[in-house]
């Protein structure tokens, strides 16, 4: 069956068609800045479908927490979706089947049917975007906790002063705002292609620490889940994730971590931490497989 998938971001949505963990008609475009706007844009995008490439089904990925009949609560990057009912807003422009989920949630989703999470019962993917997200496998089966709130480690602190939105994770390790912060330490565009070709070819200290200091950050992330959930594997996805310094950077300072002391080697086992099969597509294509 087919499906349109639709990744809401927040500085992007993405569209496409998706049949089999294989996209059709991809397409992109800013995300709005209101609900007017988002609704038409909405009324565009299945106006332009229509004409253009069949489907059956639509499946929508979203920040925050997403109720069983398809409310939104807060938006993470997107705060004018908080209480907002998704498949209430698409049925004048759809009338077929329409799911909502959260971004992370369907990315781990996808990445354990089809992507570099299969074969695993124990599992987690961590979205690097405009926030951070992360989608939790366990015992074989999406995790969704009590209040469908699993996840949500935008809320994450990151240290015990809680002086301002970078103690927490969804600031302090935002991939939008360190390419916003790089590019500005480089005097280039902020690009992310644009940016990591600089931080390559430059030695521009203050860029290299800021950039490590990120890699360390998301490392740290890595080894606090590990600690609690005991997982097989944790995929990276995300834009920023296609850049394969960043993978590697953060592997490094992980294993450091457990350098740290002799006990924690003793006691802890260390587990893959890899880039996601769908990279920047993960969420269209592991929404695609939500059922309801």
């Amino acid at each position: 069956m087919k499906t349109l998938s639709i990744d809401i971001g927040g500085t992007f949505i993405k569209t496409a068609v998706v049949f089999d963990g294989q996209l059709m008609n991809k397409k992109s475009v800013a995300t709005p800045k209101n609900l007017p706007d988002l609704t038409q844009l909405f009324q565009e995008i299945f106006q332009s479908y229509h004409q253009e490439t069949a489907y059956e089904r639509v499946a929508v990925a979203v920040p925050g927490a997403v109720s069983e009949t398809g409310k939104v609560a807060f938006g993470g990057a997107i705060a004018y979706l908080d209480q907002v009912n998704l498949i209430q807003l698409i049925q004048p422009f759809f009338s077929g089947e329409i799911v909502i989920e959260n971004d992370a949630k369907a990315a781990v989703l996808g990445e354990w049917k089809k992507g570099n999470l299969r074969k695993t019962k124990n599992a987690a993917a961590v979205a690097l975007g405009t926030g951070v997200g992360l989608g939790i496998i366990l015992n074989g089966e999406v995790y969704q906790g009590t209040h469908r709130q699993a996840g949500e480690v935008s809320f994450f602190i990151r240290d015990r002063e809680i002086a301002g939105t970078d103690s927490f994770a969804g600031m302090g390790l935002s991939a939008v705002v360190l390419i916003h912060r790089l590019a500005k330490l480089s005097d280039v565009p902020a690009d992310g292609k644009e940016v990591f070709r600089q931080l390559k070819k430059t030695e521009h200290t203050e860029a290299q620490e800021l950039f490590n200091s990120y890699c360390h950050g998301v490392a740290v992330l890595c080894f606090n889940l590990q600690t609690i959930l005991d997982l097989e594997k944790i995929v990276i996805g995300g834009g920023i994730s296609q850049q394969e310094i960043v993978i590697t950077t953060i592997r490094l300072y992980y294993e450091k971590l457990f350098r740290t002391a002799p006990v924690i080697e003793q006691t802890l086992r260390k587990i893959p931490i890899e880039c996601t099969a769908f990279k920047s597509a993960a969420n269209l294509i592991g929404v695609a497989e939500v059922s309801r």
